[in-house]
């Protein structure tokens, strides 16, 4: 089995310097070999142009990374808009270019079927200070990058672009439709539609449509628009004034909500990378909005509340980031996923791996059909199916590989909030009996 390095966050600015040395070598003697550091905008920059690395001590980044490498400790830097209150300064806050985030994707804290307003990094103004902050802190840290250095690796997390919900014209959506259906046939056997070029399609009136025709589709081909916008985003920041040595270890931010997820819990809750929710016309829906919390969205939402409020103090975790797109493996022994009728092709590879490793997984929405290509998910299909009931529900059983699959009888009960809590007073020891058995 190969080695994992144990790692922990670490976030300077909140400790007492003289603390910094304590706090480090108690978790070298736990066994961690690297710390997380991000450097955020917000911390240095309280007026605009006006930085601090020095003279507050507890700014000072030189002297952190100098400590951490005394103290034989390998350091992985986070560089950009991380999920964080203080990745931007004060005073771009009022910045009128926003992107509209969930709450329970940024922050991770209640009320979790609300919004927040997040300036855009894409705005002229916050680009420009950012870029100019970046740069000094670049000239900073590539005097302390390995093997000389401690910092081993370097991300730049560009959060508010990739959890946006917002639509703008200046997305150039268009563009990144054409590109991504060159042939608008293509584009109309996905989507049902008679449309004879794409420029109909990204009108507000065609995206409405489209939105209600196919909103799973819709919503794969919204996140890959956006993946396509942070790549761009992404490299503009590093063609800025960088060493070529930084430049080149520099990497796109990994999802670090597992280094937080207590590891002796065997049970896990995500959800697919869209939020979806069942209406009462059995429709399904992406979390789209235009700066308002779509109302076909409140029931994911209500789950996503009442599963961290239940889980607190039991033998779940709950990871608020919906981790399905492209995980590794996890260790956790029974999984419960949200999601609808569609997920990624990746997720259902990822699903697949913990069913081949003896993997209990529940679908408490119903079983997913297709993928983000319409292309039926053959891996649910099949096996001998039997009925058991677990708490108040239901559920089909279905044995696959070495795992389990577990999906609701009857889908229209098992979302109604009271179901949902009768569930979930149970689900605590049903999962420790499957994690034992």
């Amino acid at each position: 089995m190969p080695h994992t390095l144990r790692t922990s966050y670490f976030e300077y600015w909140d400790e007492a310097p003289h603390d910094w040395q304590k706090l480090i070598q108690e978790r070298v003697d736990q066994g961690v070999a690297q710390i997380t550091v991000p450097i955020l905008w917000g911390v240095h920059e309280s007026f605009p142009g006006i930085r601090d690395f020095s003279k507050q001590s507890k700014l000072r980044i030189e002297r952190f990374l100098t400590l951490a490498q005394s103290l034989g400790v390998s350091v992985r830097l986070i560089l950009g808009f991380p999920s964080h209150s203080q990745a931007f300064p004060t005073w771009v806050m009022n910045e009128s270019h926003s992107e509209w985030v969930p709450k329970i994707l940024w922050d991770g804290t209640p009320p979790y079927f609300s919004l927040l307003k997040v300036p855009s990094p894409r705005a002229q103004k916050v680009k420009e200070g950012f870029i100019s902050f970046f740069e000094e802190v670049s000239s900073i840290i590539s005097l302390y990058l390995s093997p000389g250095g401690p910092i081993r690796e370097i991300e730049l997390a560009l959060q508010p672009l990739e959890l946006s919900q917002s639509m703008y014209e200046d997305l150039n959506y268009f563009k990144y439709l054409e590109e991504r259906y060159p042939d608008i046939s293509v584009f109309n056997k996905r989507f049902q539609t008679h449309y004879k070029c794409l420029s109909s399609v990204t009108t507000s009136a065609g995206a409405k449509l489209i939105e209600s025709k196919r909103p799973w589709l819709f919503a794969y081909d919204y996140q890959w628009a956006r993946a396509k916008l942070v790549n761009e985003y992404r490299n503009e920041i590093l063609n800025s004034r960088i060493s070529d040595p930084l430049k080149k270890m520099i990497k796109p931010f990994k999802n670090s909500s597992l280094e937080k997820a207590p590891k002796s819990k065997k049970a896990l809750v995500c959800f697919e990378r869209t939020l979806i929710q069942f209406e009462s016309s059995d429709l399904i829906s992406p979390l789209m909005v235009q700066g308002q919390l779509s109302g076909s969205t409140v029931v994911a939402f209500q789950w996503a509340q009442m599963l961290a409020e239940s889980l607190r103090n039991t033998s779940l975790d709950f990871i608020s980031m919906p981790l399905l797109e492209a995980d590794p493996v996890l260790s956790h022994s029974v999984m419960v996923i949200i999601c609808g009728k569609y997920i990624s092709s990746k997720a259902a590879k990822s699903l697949q791996q913990q069913l081949e490793t003896g993997g209990f997984l529940f679908f408490p929405l119903g079983l997913p059909q297709y993928d983000e290509n319409l292309d039926s998910h053959e891996w649910v299909l099949g096996g001998s199916r039997k009925t058991v009931r677990m708490g108040e529900i239901e559920w089909f059983n279905i044995q696959k590989a070495k795992g389990q699959i577990f999906y609701p009888s009857q889908i229209s009960a098992s979302f109604s909030p009271s179901n949902i809590k009768c569930w979930l007073r149970d689900f605590s020891v049903i999962s420790e009996e499957l994690s034992r058995g």
